[in-house]
């Protein structure tokens, strides 16, 4: 959004006199009014709303989004939440707050690179105590709350859970008599069976660079494991470690040369690769749950659609990559905090869980019975996926490094896809981008 916000929307007040015709000239002057016994009271001054502007980055889901809005205006007379979507909120979020125009709450990616550096900029509100007032200490998932913690403090509410790992299209799959691979080594042959039939094995595209980050966090999981992973996040094991470099070689190099992935991959955009699985030109897509709503809707995706989480790599147990859309924060300038956060607190409740699940495809960081909602098989698969194991699931790395880090990985992994720099270059170039972070104090521990 290019054009200027507004802090606050007003409301204008206007009153008109009418003139009245003269009483005739004949007519004997009215007395003059007697001074009123007692002071004057002066008239109470209509009630003024709490105004509280909200920054999210919903596009077309904005609807279910604006009637949650809605439903908390209602229920709280004195407090109006206004919505405004901002799709380029990375680029100016910060400058906003610093100036004082920013929102009082804002849905904004959780990793050090994002909230963290507003969190040590001093531009957001401390939520610890908010957590016990409310009891989000006992309704939020642990690992949601761990997601927000910035020095010790807690500063938000992570939200929109999901995870990464292979949709397929099922039609494709049964024409060629092809089922869910168990083994790494099963998936490179059902890869082979597909460009032998005319399709893309994978509609991976890296031209917007970020998907990138997600592939690595697939692969390192599964071979690395979970906790070396989490200890690479947190500094503590080097990034050039052999694990990491096999996963690099083994997607971006090796499946890379087979002509498993979209050709001139870097040259295709995440929504293009989309169209491709759509379409049934690519049979499979390893992306995230945020997917599901498209994918069970017959007016995008014709086709029906499964899911398998990327097996396992040389007998390694799976660590599929779970994470957090975004969370949800307070401007540290708001003038209304309480305001703020019974806000936040109706949308973690049971009543917006039926909206996030139901309207928007979307998991809310509580416990909830995936039977008591209408959704679809895929969707309640997701649901009861991350209800049951998401502590077990590893990590989604970009979420959780700093930004110098990720920016040396977005860049390095299209040098790493064009054959300009090897697995072991990009390798030693992420553990030095980690070492640079670690020593300026910006690396976030999350080890179990």
């Amino acid at each position: 959004m290019k054009q200027r916000i507004n802090r606050r929307d007003f409301l204008r007040l206007s009153a008109g006199l009418a003139t009245g015709a003269l009483i005739a000239a004949c007519a004997p002057a009215a007395p003059a009014p007697q001074a009123a016994e007692g002071p004057q009271q002066a008239a109470a001054p209509a009630a003024t709303k709490k105004q509280l502007l909200f920054w999210d980055q919903f596009g077309a889901e904005a609807t279910t989004v604006d009637e949650m809005v809605a439903n908390f205006n209602e229920a709280h007379p004195d407090i109006e939440v206004k919505r405004e979507s901002q799709p380029n909120m990375r680029d100016i979020l910060k400058t906003t707050l610093d100036a004082g125009t920013g929102p009082d709450i804002m849905y904004y990616d959780t990793g050090p690179g994002f909230a963290g550096v507003l969190a040590r900029a001093g531009l957001l509100l401390p939520l610890d105590d908010a957590y016990v007032k409310y009891g989000w200490d006992k309704r939020i998932f642990s690992w949601a709350r761990e997601r927000t913690v910035f020095d010790g403090t807690t500063y938000g509410i992570g939200h929109e859970l999901e995870f990464i790992g292979t949709f397929y299209n099922k039609r494709i799959f049964e024409e060629l008599e092809l089922s869910e691979p168990k083994t790494h080594d099963e998936f490179l042959e059902i890869c082979q069976k597909l460009k032998g039939a005319g399709y893309i094995p994978i509609a991976f595209a890296d031209q917007d660079k970020w998907p990138a980050g997600h592939l690595f966090s697939v692969f390192a999981g599964n071979i690395a494991g979970r906790d070396k992973l989490a200890a690479a996040i947190s500094g503590e094991v080097p990034w050039n470690d052999p694990d990491f470099v096999e996963a690099i070689q083994i997607f971006f190099v090796d499946m890379n040369k087979a002509g498993y992935l979209i050709p001139d991959v870097n040259a295709v955009t995440y929504d293009d690769a989309n169209m491709l699985f759509y379409s049934g030109k690519a049979a499979t897509n390893i992306t995230g749950t945020w997917m599901v709503q498209d994918y069970t809707n017959p007016d995008v995706m014709p086709d029906p659609v499964g899911f398998f989480f990327y097996p396992a790599i040389r007998g390694k147990p799976i660590a599929p990559p779970a994470g957090l859309g975004s969370g949800y924060f307070i401007s540290k300038a708001t003038k209304y905090p309480d305001e703020a956060m019974q806000f936040l607190d109706y949308l973690m409740s049971k009543e917006a869980a039926k909206y996030w699940i139901e309207g928007l495809a979307k998991i809310p960081p509580i416990e909830v019975n995936p039977a008591d909602y209408q959704i679809s098989d895929l969707m309640r698969f997701c649901l009861e996926a991350l209800q049951q194991h998401a502590q077990e699931m590893s990590y989604n790395i970009d979420v959780l490094t700093p930004d110098n880090f990720n920016t040396m990985m977005f860049d390095g992994f299209q040098e790493v896809l064009g054959g300009i720099k090897t697995a072991q270059q990009q390798a030693d170039d992420l553990e030095k981008a980690m070492q640079e972070a670690k020593a300026a104090g910006k690396v976030m521990d999350i080890t179990p």
